[in-house]
């Protein structure tokens, strides 16, 4: 089903607002990073819905990339420009999976650019340039130290996993390299970890854009609204969800095909205790993006409830590869190893203790020996 129109009465109310609250002035505030990584600044754009505020990237003048979970269902949603400009603007449905879609701006008939130029996979050092909330502005957040890059071809929801800051409201703003090369679209960021699409999926996107994606592209959008929003008031409910509730979380989870919502339903399910569902969840995340820090370690503590080691181990051992110092997941192999009396995965363990979180080790060695000691 094709949801209607936004009415003109709600996009007139939603422009007075954001004017009150956020007023006129210049959207982008000063710039320490390199000159080719702040040229992006007035490209940036605030993004509005019903439901949340969060960043754009205008690639010419009639068009925005965002996040496909930013536009759900909406057929229009509001822009605000670096010059304080509000325009409305239009989704353009398609049918390629990567949590991507294109806005034009509204009474704008320009046609689709054909191609958006990319860089290639191979820096570290990103940076992410989004829609700052608290500063009503486009900003340049503190770099990356580390970005570990999919098979984009063989997972096309897969994503760059790195560690430059981003904010909520930052999604759908521009990760770049330090040439002021696009190298993605910010998916999700919480301060330490981020996911960033990678922008050779743009040109996909271009590609397969038309009318005739409409409702095959709205029913999906309106599946991930009604998963994204049940997912966040059911996070209230402390245990024993009703039956109509997981039914309802389950079906529109699932047909949202995200990988973030994938992820967000098997960690949910996991805080109710409830393991099977937990673990199909997090495993259609682990199948769309293998490498990912976030579904790993919602796996790896899923296992570890449900007093699964054996499952567990494999899948700590490949998180560690990935985050070696993350203290969650040196604790969690600890006692993986003791569980399963492995001296070889705990000497491995321990030995990354000694070298990111040293103060950890004694406690470490203390259960290890008396794990093999029983």
């Amino acid at each position: 089903m094709v949801p209607t129109n936004l009415s003109s009465v709600w996009i007139k109310a939603l422009l007075f607002v954001w004017l009150v609250i956020h007023g006129i002035g210049t959207a982008y505030a000063d710039c320490s990073a390199p000159a080719p990584v702040c040229a992006w600044m007035p490209k940036i754009v605030g993004v509005k819905t019903p439901n949340m505020i969060a960043s754009g990237v205008q690639i010419s003048a009639d068009f925005i990339v965002t996040n496909r979970h930013v536009a759900e269902d909406h057929q229009q949603v509001l822009t605000r420009n670096h010059k304080a400009a509000l325009r409305p603007a239009v989704p353009i449905p398609h049918d390629f999976a990567a949590d991507l879609v294109m806005l034009r701006l509204q009474d704008s008939d320009a046609m689709l650019p054909t191609k958006v130029d990319v860089a290639p996979k191979s820096s570290s050092q990103l940076y992410v340039v989004g829609f700052d909330q608290g500063r009503n502005a486009s900003r340049v957040y503190k770099p990356a130290e580390f970005a570990h890059y999919p098979d984009s071809t063989a997972f096309p929801q897969a994503r760059i996993h790195t560690d430059a800051r981003a904010l909520p409201g930052n999604s759908g703003g521009a990760v770049v390299d330090a040439d002021g090369r696009l190298v993605g679209i910010l998916a999700s960021g919480d301060g330490k970890l981020s996911e960033v699409i990678p922008a050779e999926h743009i040109n996909a996107v271009l590609s397969r854009s038309g009318p005739e994606h409409e409702t095959a592209f709205f029913d999906q959008g309106r599946a991930v609204r009604i998963c994204a929003d049940t997912l966040y008031f059911a996070a209230e409910i402390p245990r024993n969800p009703p039956l109509p509730l997981i039914r309802k979380i389950t079906d529109n989870c699932r047909k949202a095909n995200n990988k973030q919502l994938y992820d967000q339903a098997g960690q949910l399910f996991g805080k109710w205790w409830m393991f099977s569902e937990s673990e199909q969840f997090l495993l259609l995340g682990q199948a769309a993006d293998p490498n990912s820090p976030n579904t790993l370690m919602s796996l790896a503590v899923t296992y570890h409830l449900d007093r699964q080691p054996k499952k567990g181990r494999p899948i700590l051992k490949r998180y560690l590869k990935l985050d070696p110092s993350n203290a969650q997941a040196l604790r969690l192999g600890i006692q993986t190893a003791g569980l399963l009396k492995d001296q070889a995965f705990a000497d491995e363990v321990l030995e990354l203790m000694r070298q990111h979180n040293p103060a950890a080790l004694p406690l470490a060695e203390s259960f290890i020996k008396e794990a093999f000691g029983n």
